[in-house]
């Protein structure tokens, strides 16, 4: 088991390190940096040296070849490749376990479809509902693997005696905060994928004259049909209106998710549930602040990926604290864990 551990927790590092990289890749237009899949430009390293670059060039005379963006999305293949390879040993060992058997196998068929999203990511040239899904599929990766480790860990999160039956009434708002952050976080990829994160240089909305040019329709058309999709294809009217629904959803996000952690300090009595929600609360915090500096310093590389890390683990740390308001409130049924010397004591 403690070896089981110490794979999951790596392997939560690595989806850190991966969705890191992977918003890395994205905000320095490296996504097509290697037109072809799973090579780059035919080979299975990037193009470094002159000649590497005149073969590249001319095995794809209709592509810039760019070293440094080739770099970037090589290494991302790699390291998601090895995380793939990890999802694969963690579900290997699972069988052996009397726990987390059905979440490894959720995760092993995760990783096998966001490999593909990532080749058709690829292949479909930057597709914007491509990438949202892509971006999806690296977010769940990191949720379960958190649920996963704390199911695994030697005290895993459980109904803490006494039971708080009253907190039932709190599991509505938290399931509305995860559709919430869900959709934020489908309106921050979309925005993203769409390339419209640097529209609006003002706050609170956009320049003068934003409302009367607003439109929802504009704001999810599925821009088909387009042979690249690399650095936008939708007018600046559809990318001004996903932009401000963004800041929209940030707004709405913000006060449920904020109205959760406050009840969940009020009403709590267990000290892991409070802890839960401070650190949602801390992420909440730090990425409202993230986003702020965005719109005022027109998108800095290593904020924006900041962003896009937070927003990860904000959901991850928000799927940690329902499963453990379903404990607290008693709806988690089973074979009760035998109370440990520490829970007694408290």
């Amino acid at each position: 088991m403690r070896r089981a551990r110490w794979l999951v927790t790596a392997t939560l590092v690595l989806a850190l390190a991966v969705i890191a990289l992977g918003a890395y890749t994205r905000l320095t237009d490296a996504g097509l940096g290697c037109p072809d899949w799973p090579g780059c430009y035919g080979r299975l390293t990037p193009p470094a040296h002159a000649t590497h670059i005149a073969e590249a060039q001319a095995r794809f005379p209709g592509a810039e070849v760019d070293p440094f963006k080739a770099r970037n999305e090589m290494v991302h293949r790699y390291l998601a490749g090895l995380l793939g390879l990890c999802v694969l040993a963690i579900f290997v060992v699972s069988r052996r376990l009397s726990r987390g058997r059905g979440l490894a196998a959720t995760l092993l068929a995760l990783v096998v479809f966001q490999a593909a999203l990532g080749m058709w990511t690829v292949t479909m040239n930057l597709m914007p509902v491509v990438v949202v899904a892509h971006l999806f599929g690296g977010f769940a990766l990191l949720s379960l693997l958190a649920l996963l480790r704390v199911e695994l860990s030697p005290d895993p999160l459980a109904p803490l005696p006494p039971v708080e039956p009253r907190l039932v009434r709190l599991l509505p708002l938290a399931w509305l905060a995860f559709a919430v952050l869900l959709a934020q976080i489908a309106l921050g990829g979309w925005t993203s994928a769409n390339y419209a994160a640097a529209v609006c240089a003002q706050l609170p909305w956009c320049e003068g004259g934003w409302s009367q040019q607003f439109s929802l329709r504009a704001a999810f058309s599925l821009p088909l049909g387009h042979e690249s999709y690399e650095f936008g294809v939708l007018p600046y009217d559809a990318r001004m209106s996903i932009h401000v629904l963004h800041r929209i959803g940030a707004l709405i996000a913000t006060g449920v998710l904020a109205s959760l952690v406050l009840l969940c300090w009020r009403h709590a009595l267990g000290a892991c549930l409070r802890r839960l929600a401070v650190r949602v609360g801390a992420l909440l915090a730090l990425q409202v602040t993230l986003g702020l500096i965005n719109v005022l310093a027109q998108v800095p590389l290593f904020n924006a990926v900041a962003h896009n890390l937070t927003a990860a683990c904000l959901l991850a740390t928000l799927v940690l604290l329902i499963r453990q308001l379903h404990a607290s409130a008693g709806q988690r049924r089973g074979v009760p864990r035998p109370t440990s010397p520490a829970h007694a004591a408290a």
